[in-house]
């Protein structure tokens, strides 16, 4: 998908229309080795699923926690969009002439999209570039096939198209189609009920971003969501099994809350470290120039009760604390809320 989003200018990107029909027209090409290669693809956790163009944020947002790569198409009643004219050399029997001679003749054909909303699409797109181009999803559009010469466009058509899609999102849950992949099955329906209340309000557009920039610490949690989920046994009764979701909910919650606080004491030491600095310089100008200033500062401030503002309480906290930043997978969420609070 790199070369689909270099190839993009600044112009190009203000078109949101624009955007996903370039994206259909480099992607025709190679559609079908893209969609052996999903087939033929032995990891479990990589997922193609269909939903109404509506739900590609939440089921997007959602999704990338728990599988290797997302194949997301959209179902329902789309609009043909037209995307150029394709040649193809077929042979065919020549009839007329001596029985088994062939003719090797070119065949044109118009080939299109089918999508309800082609800006939303092509929207959803520029929003989640750094997953498209680290591999963590794609888009599978629904291409159509006609002869040239007709004289009145195609009508809306099925978007949805079964092939390499495992899930059908409906109403906000997963309906699984294959049954092949049991584990992504599992992990899946739950992470569609699960709260995750990091994610409200948060854009797609940071979600993207942050999974992006924080990539290390997003894959311990993915790691980490995939073994909470695969805990719950999957012969539990619906009421259970919410039970059993709602525990990892409050564990994350609970997780959160103490990676806050680990931050926001990792920020205050930062801070300390930075006014350390600026003392520890302004000390070494004081012993250069003059001497028996530091040396009274440093009296002054040892003879002084616990808490006093003086020189020497400052410099030894500096010294005593050593600010640390997490990048265990706490962080990853962490960073998520701190951009939903914005």
């Amino acid at each position: 998908m790199n070369e689909f989003y270099d190839s993009l200018s600044e112009q190009e990107r203000t078109s949101t229309q624009h955007v996903a029909l370039k994206y259909a027209r480099t992607l025709y090409p190679s559609y079908e080795r893209l969609l052996s290669s999903k087939v033929a693809s032995t990891s479990p956790y990589y997922v193609g699923l269909s939903s109404e163009m509506g739900s590609f944020t939440r089921v997007t947002k959602r999704i990338v926690l728990v599988t290797d790569t997302m194949l997301l198409s959209e179902h329902g009643i789309g609009a043909v969009h037209e995307l150029g004219e394709q040649s193809q050399m077929v042979r065919e029997y020549n009839f007329m002439g001596d029985a088994g001679l062939t003719d090797t003749v070119e065949r044109r054909y118009l080939y299109g999209m089918v999508t309800k909303d082609l800006a939303k699409l092509g929207q959803w797109l520029l929003d989640t570039e750094p997953l498209l181009r680290s591999g963590l999803v794609w888009y599978g559009p629904v291409f159509t096939e006609g002869s040239t010469g007709r004289d009145e466009p195609p009508g809306p058509l099925p978007s949805f198209s079964d092939r390499s899609i495992d899930f059908v999102v409906q109403h906000g849950r997963a309906v699984d189609l294959s049954r092949t992949k049991p584990l992504a099955s599992r992990v899946v329906r739950l992470i569609l009920d699960t709260d995750l209340p990091f994610m409200d309000g948060l854009s797609l557009a940071n979600f993207a971003q942050v999974t992006s920039d924080e990539f290390d610490s997003y894959i311990q949690f993915r790691d980490f969501m995939r073994s909470k989920l695969l805990e719950v046994d999957d012969a539990l009764e619906a009421v259970d099994s919410q039970v059993a979701v709602e525990r990892i909910a409050l564990s994350i919650r609970d997780e959160l809350n103490a990676a806050t606080a680990e931050m926001s004491r990792a920020a205050r030491s930062r801070a300390l470290a930075r006014s350390g600095a600026v003392l520890g310089s302004t000390s070494a100008v004081l012993a250069a120039v003059r001497p028996e200033a530091l040396q009274g500062a440093l009296a002054t401030s040892a003879t002084l009760a616990a808490g006093a503002t003086g020189l020497w309480p400052t410099i030894q906290a500096f010294a005593d604390i050593k600010p640390k930043r997490s990048h265990g997978k706490w962080h990853y969420v962490w960073v998520l809320q701190k951009k939903t609070a914005r």
